[in-house]
Protein backbone atom coordinates (compact mmCIF):
# COMPACT_ATOMS: atom_id res chain seq x y z
CA UNK A 1 0.00 0.00 0.00
CA UNK A 2 1.05 3.56 -0.99
CA UNK A 3 0.28 6.89 0.26
CA UNK A 4 0.66 10.40 -0.82
CA UNK A 5 2.93 13.08 0.66
CA UNK A 6 -0.18 15.65 0.87
CA UNK A 7 -2.28 12.90 3.04
CA UNK A 8 0.46 12.64 5.35
CA UNK A 9 0.94 16.56 6.16
CA UNK A 10 -1.61 17.81 7.72
CA UNK A 11 -2.84 14.61 9.21
CA UNK A 12 -4.90 14.63 12.82
CA UNK A 13 -2.36 12.54 15.31
CA UNK A 14 -3.61 10.71 17.93
CA UNK A 15 -2.50 8.39 20.71
CA UNK A 16 -3.64 4.98 21.64
CA UNK A 17 -5.83 6.71 24.24
CA UNK A 18 -7.61 9.12 22.19
CA UNK A 19 -5.99 11.93 22.95
CA UNK A 20 -5.37 14.88 19.91
CA UNK A 21 -1.25 15.44 19.82
CA UNK A 22 -1.43 17.74 16.99
CA UNK A 23 -1.32 17.47 13.00
CA UNK A 24 1.66 16.40 11.02
CA UNK A 25 4.00 19.45 9.82
CA UNK A 26 6.31 17.71 8.58
CA UNK A 27 8.27 13.90 8.35
CA UNK A 28 11.66 12.46 7.20
CA UNK A 29 12.74 9.84 5.02
CA UNK A 30 15.91 7.37 4.80
CA UNK A 31 17.20 7.46 0.88
CA UNK A 32 18.42 3.72 2.09
CA UNK A 33 15.32 2.07 2.57
CA UNK A 34 12.61 4.71 1.30
CA UNK A 35 10.71 4.28 4.25
CA UNK A 36 9.34 7.20 6.91
CA UNK A 37 11.47 7.60 9.74
CA UNK A 38 10.02 10.42 12.06
CA UNK A 39 6.60 12.77 11.62
CA UNK A 40 6.81 16.15 12.98
CA UNK A 41 3.73 17.42 14.83
CA UNK A 42 2.54 20.11 15.67
CA UNK A 43 0.95 21.06 18.40
CA UNK A 44 -2.90 22.45 19.22
CA UNK A 45 -4.08 25.97 18.02
CA UNK A 46 -3.32 27.21 21.87
CA UNK A 47 0.42 26.58 21.38
CA UNK A 48 1.24 24.54 24.06
CA UNK A 49 3.63 23.00 22.24
CA UNK A 50 6.27 25.42 20.58
CA UNK A 51 8.78 22.94 19.40
CA UNK A 52 7.05 20.11 17.10
CA UNK A 53 6.55 16.75 18.75
CA UNK A 54 8.98 14.01 17.20
CA UNK A 55 7.20 11.09 16.47
CA UNK A 56 8.84 7.67 15.33
CA UNK A 57 7.79 5.99 13.01
CA UNK A 58 8.23 2.85 15.71
CA UNK A 59 5.45 4.43 17.22
CA UNK A 60 3.22 4.20 14.58
CA UNK A 61 0.14 1.97 15.40
CA UNK A 62 -1.89 2.81 12.26
CA UNK A 63 -2.33 5.20 9.38
CA UNK A 64 -5.85 6.02 8.44
CA UNK A 65 -7.12 8.25 5.79
CA UNK A 66 -8.16 10.74 8.41
CA UNK A 67 -5.84 10.20 11.14
CA UNK A 68 -2.92 8.78 12.39
CA UNK A 69 -2.67 6.85 15.81
CA UNK A 70 0.56 6.72 17.76
CA UNK A 71 1.44 4.68 21.09
CA UNK A 72 0.91 6.45 24.31
CA UNK A 73 3.89 8.23 25.38
CA UNK A 74 6.09 6.75 28.53
CA UNK A 75 7.02 9.62 30.70
CA UNK A 76 9.56 8.46 33.24
CA UNK A 77 9.53 10.43 36.44
CA UNK A 78 12.82 11.86 37.62
CA UNK A 79 14.17 10.35 40.94
CA UNK A 80 15.80 12.76 43.03
CA UNK A 81 17.66 11.00 46.02
CA UNK A 82 16.88 12.57 49.46
CA UNK A 83 19.76 14.52 51.04
CA UNK A 84 20.03 12.89 54.69
CA UNK A 85 22.74 14.43 57.18
CA UNK A 86 26.19 13.66 57.06
CA UNK A 87 26.81 11.08 60.29
CA UNK A 88 30.66 12.62 60.47
CA UNK A 89 31.39 14.58 63.35
CA UNK A 90 34.16 17.50 62.93
CA UNK A 91 36.26 18.03 65.77
CA UNK A 92 35.98 21.67 66.82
Amino acid sequence: MSIKAKEIINNKVINRSGYYLGRVVDFDINISTQAIVRYYVQGNLLGFFKNPLIISSSQVIKIEKDRIIVEDAIIQKKITKKKTESSIKYAQ
